[in-house]
């Protein structure tokens, strides 16, 4: 019987041979050679580095591509507990070590230095212009170099202003604020004082630097919406003009200060207005505070006509030291397909409010319907506009943001012209991430 199979296997098999066909072509058995069917060179286990995601989510995906992937074997190892500073360091230190993971993830502003470490993927996987085709510009100015792709984003993030509908309402307010300047008129108006004069609810939670866990972020949209090139223009008058205006809500308009707690638990009591945070970082507050009245809305602008957001978010990259290249960039390319994206989305909706907003710009209509729609959109329909630079903060860019806290402090404790202060803060800054102490 096992002799007649055989038999009957050459005798479909030849007339392909000979007509050039390739093992793609043959029936049955052909489908086992397709691209993203079984890998050639017997089983591969790719070790993967993960962030953030719940490992039961990942799980499933994994599960998934086993499917069509029975030789490669992933063992996916969650590093959520270190800090991203801790991880970044031991990326760096692991990089080119031969034990370092197949697959990792790195923040985006990391890849354009880290280049020079990664595989980029191969052109039959992914190519600069299907990149370009599949995500937002911000992604592939981050990861695309000489039309060679080093990383594929995991999801999309970036900042948006979340406020407290009911405090919008009993000062009338119908509609967020669109400019800074109106931002800031709003914020004064909603800040409420004791019979003293002390604030006892900020409108805005603006101005510092030490109990505000995204201010970098913020003050990077502000440069961002300047145009101030990042690092070599943060000393720049246009750069000191956003730093001014940033401390403006300190130490002039006194509507916040280091007495409040961290701005994501303040807004959680109550005791602020407006915040900006992630889409990630608001997940807490609504667990927290379940029944809060939220409204999420764009960062506002400096310009309408030009309007310029904000991004951070992790990518997946292949280390050019892994023994299995082509095998992990197949993975990451799996992961990045539409039906990938919604099953982790899905799937991350059973633990949370929603899970991560789609990196893929064909999926952004995903989020206008659905309960999580309210609180994801913003963010994502300002992506085709988004910058992004090493200030971005929860990204293990310590000396990018210590300098830049640094230089918010100095100005809030000089008693010099905020300008003038703002002026030599910022060359302080300059010098330590140039030359790093």
């Amino acid at each position: 019987m096992r002799n007649k199979l055989i038999l009957t296997a050459l005798i479909i098999a030849i007339p392909f041979l000979l007509t050039a066909c390739t093992l793609q072509d043959l029936p049955v058995v052909g489908k086992f050679f397709k691209s993203g069917g079984i890998l050639p060179g017997g089983p591969v286990t790719l070790n993967v580095w993960g962030l953030w995601e719940n490992p039961e989510v990942m799980q499933e995906l994994i599960a998934k591509y086993k499917e069509t992937h029975p030789n490669v074997d992933i063992k996916y190892d969650d590093r959520s507990i270190m800090k991203a500073s801790q991880y970044k360091e031991t990326l760096l230190g692991r990089i080119g070590q031969p034990d370092v993971a197949d697959v990792v993830l790195v923040h985006n502003t990391w890849v354009p230095t880290l280049k020079g470490a990664l595989a980029p993927a191969p052109s039959k996987v992914l190519s600069g212009d299907q990149y370009a085709e599949r995500y937002y510009p911000v992604a592939k100015d981050s990861a695309v170099f000489d039309g060679d792709v080093y990383a594929v984003p995991m999801y999309y993030d970036g900042i948006a202003l979340v406020y407290n509908k009911k405090h919008f309402e009993e000062e009338g307010q119908l509609s967020p604020p669109t400019s800074w300047e109106e931002f800031r008129r709003l914020a004064f108006n909603l800040t409420k004082r004791d019979e003293k004069g002390v604030v006892t609810r900020a409108g805005a939670a603006m101005g510092t630097a030490n109990n505000i866990d995204f201010f970098s972020d913020i003050l990077g949209v502000f440069f961002a919406q300047a145009g101030v090139e990042v690092p070599g223009g943060i000393d720049s008058k246009p750069a000191r003009d956003a730093l001014a205006f940033y401390v403006l809500f300190s130490k002039s308009d006194k509507g916040w200060d280091d007495t409040f707690p961290e701005a994501s638990a303040a807004f959680g009591q109550e005791r602020v207005s407006m915040i900006f945070v992630p889409s990630w970082n608001l997940l807490d507050i609504l667990k927290a505070r379940p029944n809060l009245q939220i409204g999420v809305a764009p960062v506002p602008q400096a310009t309408l006509e030009t309007p310029v957001s904000w991004a951070s978010f992790w990518m997946y990259a292949v280390p050019a030291v892994s023994p299995n290249k082509d095998a992990a960039w197949e993975f990451i390319n799996f992961i990045a397909q539409e039906d990938s994206q919604l099953a982790i989305f899905n799937a991350a909706a059973r633990y949370r409010t929603y899970g991560a907003p789609f990196s893929m710009v064909s999926l952004r209509d995903q989020v206008s319907t659905g309960p999580y729609g309210l609180y994801l959109k913003p963010i994502l329909e300002t992506a085709t506009y988004a910058k992004t630079s090493p200030f971005a903060s929860r990204a293990g860019n310590d000396t990018y943001v210590n300098a830049l806290k640094a230089a918010v402090n100095s100005v809030l404790n000089s008693r010099e012209d905020i300008k003038v202060a703002s002026e030599v803060a910022l060359k302080e800054a300059k010098a330590q991430i140039v030359t790093p102490r």
